[in-house]
């Protein structure tokens, strides 16, 4: 997912019964949307049950001590031809090895969790066809916080109109559009490694190969990296660079990535990944490029 751009403008979201499970699509680094059908039937849905919403930012980041508070602003537009209802949830999340985010009430890593750190007001609202609201929330820091990363989402669930009658040609459509929340406490410092990197069968073009890597963040504070790998041949021409979208990695996981490679790599040839953590000095790897099949 496909952070690695900055949502530096309104993003627009359509939603609609034709995107049939939980996903998050992406925008920038990340633009998360979860789609879950609540009922779905065999006649076709009119296009009135289509819902369009735009919510900016996406994403949050901020840097705050023990003992702040800070107050910030979502802001959601109605694009639709109907009203839209929605309540505000106040959820955890995590990222799976592949990156897809994970929303549930509890983390598995407590330790990382802004669940109790955030207020949100309103807590449920209806917005008009092209009217906009801003959700207000509060971040506050405990006192007594480690220095560390954190992490917390803002989900805003529709709800059904009860003004508006269903009936047998048509279901309902529950949509969550989850806006991510970072906070970094104090001065930790990343610490991340490649633990692996080979070549793979590309999952999306039959017949291709990818470069898969595999990253280790060893730190508790999450951080985000960009890079570039090149493809050397064994006289050190450089055959192929290929650049690494912008990433998050969280504390204390791991993280697999992979890059098309779009070409016929020679049996020879090796891999040299350069990655820019934000430091002074950049993170490299170098391996000898040996396809998936013939690993020992």
């Amino acid at each position: 997912m496909s952070l690695l751009q900055e949502l530096s403008t309104m993003r627009r979201l359509s939603l609609s019964s034709r995107l049939p499970r939980q996903r998050f699509l992406p925008a920038g680094w990340i633009l998360f949307c979860v789609l879950q059908v609540a009922a779905v039937l065999a006649a076709a849905i009119p296009a009135r049950a289509q819902l369009s919403v735009s919510v900016t930012p996406i994403r949050a980041e901020h840097e705050l001590v023990g003992g702040q508070i800070k107050t910030d602003v979502i802001t959601v537009e109605n694009l639709a031809d109907r009203v839209f209802r929605a309540r505000i949830v106040v959820s955890d999340w995590f990222l799976e090895r592949d990156g897809t985010p994970v929303f549930v009430k509890q983390s598995p890593a407590r330790q990382f969790s802004m669940n109790g750190w955030i207020d949100v007001n309103p807590t449920e609202f209806s917005l008009r066809p092209g009217e906009t609201r801003s959700i207000r929330y509060t971040l506050t820091v405990p006192a007594d916080a480690p220095d560390g990363g954190y992490r917390g989402a803002i989900l805003i669930e529709s709800i059904p109109d009860p003004q508006v009658q269903t009936s047998a040609q048509t279901a309902n459509i529950t949509a969550r559009i989850g806006v991510i929340i970072y906070n970094r406490v104090g001065t930790p410092t990343p610490n991340v490694e490649v633990t692996r990197q080979r070549l793979v069968p590309n999952p999306d073009a039959p017949g291709e190969m990818a470069l898969a890597l595999t990253l280790r963040n060893t730190s508790v504070v999450h951080f985000r990296y960009r890079g570039s790998s090149e493809i050397v041949d064994a006289g050190g021409a450089v055959l192929a660079t290929l650049d690494l979208a912008d990433t998050v990695v969280l504390p204390l996981s791991e993280r697999d990535v992979v890059v098309p490679l779009g070409r016929a790599i020679p049996p020879t040839a090796v891999v040299v990944t350069r990655l820019d953590l934000g430091r002074p000095e950049r993170l490299r790897i170098e391996s000898r490029v040996t396809p998936a099949e013939e690993e020992p």
